[in-house]
């Protein structure tokens, strides 16, 4: 059966960074950094859960400016090769992007707002919280959404992107990476009727997509480990040793400055 959709993992898949200690890199101290990028290495790796990770990682990111996070997604992101080229070739075969990832939606969103909202159409992943410095407010995803909106138009209040800030606080959207093939299958029964499982591919680098990819495929759809490490290729040839799976799963561009997401392309024709 052909692939109508693809689902794919953000960090370490479409872009180089993890892009939610990344901010915190740039935009906080060393010391917090640190101590970010050590819980999502635990988180990915499976020895800490979401909820463990995101509980230390969401109050070092507190004070970040909405206009920080904008513009770190709009200027500093840096794409693995290929990536416009395959946003391209998706739009001209009319399959829908989704977004599945543990990153944040205020990301999602730049990336809409600087590829094209036809070419990068849902988003399944986790809300970095926002609020008017001083109000308690936070402010609601449509009106995060708009924000974003206006800031890449050019119309908008300047003032504003630097006194809303990130309160600390995550709303998690995806509580556990092994659900992300049940995630995907339940957001295209709501929004893109009359695809099935067996027309959906999911993509992922890492174990953090190990079961997305696994289930996906054992379900009768197509995963696919892209920029793949070593400790998932080997947990996914162990299940295809061990596992009857309905549909396949292809290993593409081992994970290095060579990765190219044109690759993938021949795959899904």
């Amino acid at each position: 059966m052909a692939i109508k959709l693809i689902s794919s993992d953000l960090n370490g898949t479409l872009v180089h960074q993890h892009t939610m200690s990344d901010m915190i890199r740039m935009y906080k101290s060393k010391e917090d950094f640190k101590k970010a990028d050590n819980i999502f290495k635990k988180q990915t790796s499976g020895i800490a859960t979401m909820e463990e990770a995101f509980e230390l990682a969401g109050p070092l990111s507190k004070g970040i400016a909405l206009r920080q996070a904008i513009e770190y997604a709009q200027k500093h992101m840096a794409y693995i090769r290929g990536f416009e080229d395959f946003l391209n070739f998706l739009a001209y075969k009319k399959m829908p992007l989704v977004i599945n990832t543990t990153g944040y939606s205020v990301t999602f969103y730049c990336m809409q707002e600087k590829f094209g909202a036809d070419k990068i159409r849902g988003f399944i992943g986790n809300r970095l919280l926002f609020a008017y410095v001083g109000s308690g407010k936070t402010l609601k995803e449509e009106e995060l959404r708009k924000k974003v909106k206006e800031f890449f138009s050019g119309r908008f209040n300047s003032r504003d992107y630097d006194e809303i800030m990130a309160t600390g606080k995550i709303e998690l959207g995806i509580t556990n990476e092994a659900a992300k093939a049940e995630l995907i299958a339940a957001y295209v029964k709501q929004h893109f009727k009359g695809t099935s499982v067996k027309e959906i591919a999911h993509i992922g680098d890492t174990m953090g997509d190990s079961e997305g990819i696994f289930k996906i495929a054992k379900l009768g759809g197509l995963g696919i480990a892209f920029n793949y490490n070593k400790e998932l290729e080997t947990f996914l040839k162990k299940k295809l040793e061990n596992e009857e799976i309905k549909g396949k799963i292809l290993f593409i561009d081992k994970k290095g400055e060579n990765a190219d997401l044109q690759h993938m392309i021949p795959r899904l024709k």
